[in-house]
């Protein structure tokens, strides 16, 4: 009997059957059996760039990890892209004529978990490593407002389709963190960073519908930096470290736990 609801259980939660959180089958003095279904949707923050083993050591490895310790069975997608915005993501979550469409809302409809790092993209790629800051500000501050305007437009919209696709589904989202602190060369883009980031990060706190992880006030509080701090021609390398990725997931998980 045990072995035959174990069996269900792996198999429904493949197929997406099994809705509730956590699910339990109980009967004739067998043990109790749960499962819980986690998606991870975002940029290449959620998908691990840069770590070596990203499976196990980004934060949506280790929160997967977490789950495992509390749970039978814990069936885990993550959609984690290199590069995604918030405009890119929103497409997926509601043009049927995306390619990701049907297999995106599929699986968040069956989630029990959704955890989401998105808006890095939208603006971090139009700060460069240049000297002449006043001339970057100058050309650049259009564009840095309204990355901050239309991420301030997609983020909501984020949220309310997957709570659509899964009313029941709880959202973790994670905020912005500046990735040029600790770079004393470069203390003016940190400076022009920071200022962009947290209006970029203002639309977190005016969404509602899910949960903040404020990733930003973690690493603030950091005396170590968490990101690799490598430099690429004129570039900054924003993702986490090993180190990073394991503050977010305390992060996550903290509120996942409460």
């Amino acid at each position: 009997m045990k072995w035959l609801i174990r069996c269900t259980v792996l198999f429904c939660s493949i197929l997406g059957g099994i809705r509730a959180m956590p699910v339990k089958f109980a009967g004739s003095g067998d043990n109790v059996s749960s499962t819980i279904r986690y998606v991870a949707l975002g940029d290449s923050i959620a998908y691990g760039y840069g770590l070596q083993d990203k499976e196990e050591e980004s934060y949506v490895g280790l929160v997967r990890q977490y789950f495992e310790e509390r749970y039978d069975y814990v069936v885990t997608n993550n959609f984690g892209k290199n590069g995604m915005r918030s405009e890119e993501l929103l497409d997926i979550l509601t043009n049927p004529e995306n390619p990701n469409y049907k297999k995106y809302r599929d699986t968040i409809s069956y989630a029990d978990i959704v955890t989401l790092s998105i808006g890095s993209n939208d603006l971090l790629h139009l700060i460069k490593l240049d000297f002449n800051m006043e001339e970057m500000i100058r050309e650049g501050g259009a564009k840095f407002r309204k990355a901050c305007s239309n991420f301030a437009s997609n983020f909501p919209k984020i949220i309310r389709e997957i709570r659509t696709i899964n009313p029941d589904v709880k959202i973790y989202a994670n905020n912005i963190y500046n990735p040029a602190k600790g770079l004393s060369s470069y203390a003016s883009v940190y400076e022009v960073a920071e200022r962009y980031i947290n209006l970029l990060n203002q639309a977190f706190q005016k969404a509602g519908g899910y949960c903040l992880v404020n990733i930003k006030e973690a690493f603030d509080k950091e005396k170590k930096s968490m990101i690799n701090i490598s430099l690429k021609g004129r570039e900054i390398d924003p993702h986490p470290s090993k180190e990073g990725h394991e503050l977010i997931s305390e992060m996550v998980i903290k509120q996942i736990a409460k």
